[in-house]
């Protein structure tokens, strides 16, 4: 029988995967401004668009789009916090990249805890360098 199990993927910090990591994060808040932008705009647009008769549907959209924003702009403070802590890793410590999916086969006479217990995938530069 086979279960499915959780395996953390950790990777060790280099120099090149701190540049990609943050390559990415920073790419992720460049995303959010633009989103932000075009939110803005369309907004307007929608706005110039409306009857300014109704102005209880002109201020409930109002408060979506500022709702939204309020949203968008905590993702990019988290962002801009994981962008500070990967800044500051050290060479060669470990960083949780995230988990995976597994699957274990355990058999009458296993030792079920042991079977199940949390594994990892150390990784280095794409290669898989510890399995624990």
């Amino acid at each position: 029988m086979f279960l499915k199990q959780t395996v953390l993927l950790k990777v060790i910090v280099t120099e090149e995967f701190r540049k990609e990591l943050l390559e990415k994060l920073r790419e992720a808040v460049k995303e959010i401004d633009l989103g932000v932008e075009q939110l803005e705009t369309q907004g307007r647009r929608y706005l110039l668009g409306m009857d300014p008769q109704n102005i209880q549907q002109m201020m409930a959209l109002r408060q979506e789009i500022e709702e939204e924003k309020r949203k968008q702009e905590l993702v990019k403070a988290q962002l801009n916090e994981k962008i500070k802590e990967v800044e500051s890793l050290p060479l060669g410590s470990e960083y949780l990249q995230g988990t995976m999916e597994g699957m274990v086969e355990v058999k009458v006479g296993d030792d079920l805890f042991q079977k199940v217990a949390r594994q990892e995938i150390v990784i280095k530069d794409g290669i898989i360098i510890e399995i624990r």
